[in-house]
């Protein structure tokens, strides 16, 4: 668990091992950690270098044989701190750089729960109301968890008024409806699917591998950009809307 974290924010597999072994051992010396680590030695004293290099470890001094000891891990908070200001920092010119080469027609294949996270922020930021079909409520797959709750506040800021046509096997689950908000209605059971259409500003997209509250680990989003080709579909999600039966309020 330990060694994931430190590798999130940006240790190597083996600074991370040898950053953990020095909290446990206190002070030692290479021929220790790297027994500890299970590292070999001259790995042991490149990382163990680089970790000095970070503010993450130092020398002990005096001693005949050289030790080294930790830093306290309120350094990691500091470093983690200083990578988000870097990117703060870069953000507006890789923004401009972004905006430079985005064109009027795109296609984007989104893969996987990274894909998932990836596509959410792309609603985000064309900020329009979504008109769903099929919808399954994949948000909320207990693997993106709290990213989704703080893209749903980030939804609720925006105050956009979402129109979704759930797949029917959502009416198992009444919390998803409710987190969503909006107006929605159901299909019917007899078409039911694995995939769904989302419909916002110039963009359709078209996921398949998603089911009720879960997704499957290949999940795939196409994404097109195209003004005509998101107002067509517009016009046929209306067509479906009008069909289907008003909810009935409880």
């Amino acid at each position: 668990m330990y060694e994931q974290v430190l590798k999130d924010i940006g240790l190597t597999p083996n600074e991370s091992k040898i950053y953990k072994s020095l909290l446990e051992l206190k002070r030692a010396s290479i021929w220790s950690i790297s027994k500890h680590a299970e590292i070999h030695r001259r790995n042991t004293y490149d990382a163990i270098q680089r970790l000095i290099h970070k503010g993450l470890a130092f020398q002990v001094l005096p001693k005949k044989i050289l030790t080294y000891a930790p830093v306290h891990p309120d350094k990691l908070r500091e470093i983690l701190d200083e990578r988000v200001q870097n990117l703060e920092n870069a953000l507006p010119g890789l923004i401009k750089k972004y905006k430079n080469v985005v064109t009027s027609q795109s296609v984007y294949v989104y893969k996987g729960i990274g894909g998932l996270k990836n596509y959410i922020a792309l609603e985000l930021s064309v900020g329009k109301p979504i008109y769903g079909l099929g919808s399954k409520g994949s948000w909320f797959d207990p693997r993106i968890k709290n990213f989704v709750r703080h893209a749903v506040k980030k939804y609720s800021l925006l105050r956009l008024k979402n129109k979704i046509i759930y797949d029917a096997s959502i009416k198992e689950f009444p919390e998803i409806t409710r987190a969503v908000g909006g107006e929605y209605k159901f299909l019917p059971k007899e078409l039911s699917t694995e995939s769904s259409i989302d419909i916002f500003g110039n963009y359709v997209a078209i996921y398949s591998g998603i089911n009720p509250k879960g997704l499957s680990d290949d999940i795939t989003i196409f994404v097109l950009k195209d003004k005509t080709l998101a107002q067509d579909y517009i016009k046929w999600w209306n067509f479906i809307w009008n069909t289907l039966p008003t909810k009935k309020r409880p």
